[in-house]
């Protein structure tokens, strides 16, 4: 599917203005390859929040990260959906929205998922589209670059995820603004402190050249390979949590300072974003 035009303003920008301020409840905390402990300490940020907060964390947080995948079992595939279901109900208990990084196994192949549940139950799975080498292979990788509804109060927000490597892939947050994003929010597991400065980068270039809020949940290591932070649609870091804190912050942000501005300049007759395969813009799995 093509994005001939940018999306309606009504669509993208234009909400009521009561409806335009957010509160994201950022965490990062340090996972283990342990489902359960993970799960403890995901409820015991949840319990920090406030009623509609949106909180996110980072990439494989439920069920644990390593770059050796081989810890991925029969055993774990039933923890990580028996957790997915406590979660569920943490999050209507808590009436917050929750976006956080997962391994999940589905009809028998495993895939790195990001993961957002509504406080009604709604559930929206964005399967990695572009593996990194050393999950090839192993997990298999997605097929849809989705955008999904947020419901605040009266307005429908659209939003997407991303998943650590892709931020190498700014096609990818082209296309998903150009389809309807007012948020991307950014899932990683990145331990380097080599490349911090050029993952943050990276980062500021994604918000700002699309104008939109990017929102980053990394874990909790001293040796972070990129910050936790919300970023402005400006490119402007508006809050950092400390490297090695297992924390979670309270940030507003404002949704009025989302723009078309730079995108509607594109020179569509040189150059286009084009989508092969399905776009799905509605709250189903993807």
């Amino acid at each position: 599917m093509r994005p001939d035009v940018l999306p309606n303003e009504s669509d993208v920008i234009i909400i009521k203005e009561k409806l335009m301020k957010l509160i994201i409840a950022l965490a990062q905390f340090k996972p283990t390859l342990e489902v359960s402990e993970n799960l403890n300490k995901m409820v015991k940020l949840i319990s920090q929040t406030k009623e509609n907060d949106i909180v996110v964390m980072p990439e494989g947080c439920l069920s644990g990260y390593s770059h050796n995948l081989e810890f991925l079992n029969e055993d774990m595939a039933l923890e990580i959906e028996q957790a997915l279901l406590k979660l569920l109900f943490y999050t209507k208990q808590h009436n917050v929205h929750l976006i956080f990084g997962s391994c999940i196994r589905e009809e028998g192949s495993w895939y790195n998922a990001g993961i957002y549940i509504s406080p009604n139950g709604i559930k929206h799975i964005y399967k990695k589209v572009n593996l990194a080498i050393h999950e090839r292979g192993i997990l298999k990788e997605g097929s849809n670059l989705s955008c999904f509804d947020f419901h605040n109060g009266e307005a429908n927000i659209k939003i997407a995820i991303q998943l650590c490597r892709e931020i190498r892939f700014p096609e990818q947050w082209k296309f998903l603004s150009l389809n309807g994003a007012n948020i991307i929010f950014y899932l990683t597991n990145i331990i380097d402190t080599e490349e911090l400065d050029i993952w943050n980068a990276h980062l500021i270039s994604r918000a700002a050249e699309n104008q939109r809020y990017v929102i980053s949940s990394n874990i909790a290591h001293v040796e972070q390979g990129c910050s936790s932070m919300v970023i402005s649609p400006k490119g402007k870091v508006i809050k950092t949590l400390e490297v090695d804190c297992e924390t979670l912050e309270r940030i507003q942000i404002d949704l009025s300072e989302n723009s078309n501005w730079y995108l509607s300049q594109s020179r569509k007759d040189l150059l286009d974003v084009i989508a092969f395969g399905p776009l799905n813009n509605t709250s189903k799995n993807s």
